[in-house]
């Protein structure tokens, strides 16, 4: 039975979840509407960029292998990163242009 102030709403609707729930979809659609779950991805990924770099030349610095060994162990760590930083980046573009 529909309530009479909304009618998409049931009579079962009036009970804490239904009311949580009602405030996280709130949540989602202003999240949503204005891309911050983009930017916020973006962002964290660019951090992790900067992290892991860092993380290479302390590496490469400290470390007491040979040159082609230690590229080998930073190629080996960067390259799926990169992988992901690069989807990250089409997502948040192909979304920006939609």
């Amino acid at each position: 039975m529909a309530d009479e102030q909304n009618p998409r709403n049931r009579a079962t609707d009036r009970g804490f979840l239904c009311s949580l729930a009602l405030r996280f979809s709130q949540a989602w659609d202003f999240i949503d509407k204005r891309d911050i779950d983009k930017h916020t991805v973006s962002i964290v990924i660019m951090y992790g960029t900067y992290e892991l770099t860092r993380w290479a030349m302390r590496f490469a610095e400290h470390g007491d292998r040979p040159g082609i060994e230690v590229a080998a162990i930073i190629g080996a760590v960067f390259g799926p990163y990169m992988l992901l930083q690069g989807a990250a980046i089409k997502w948040y573009f192909e979304a920006r242009s939609a």
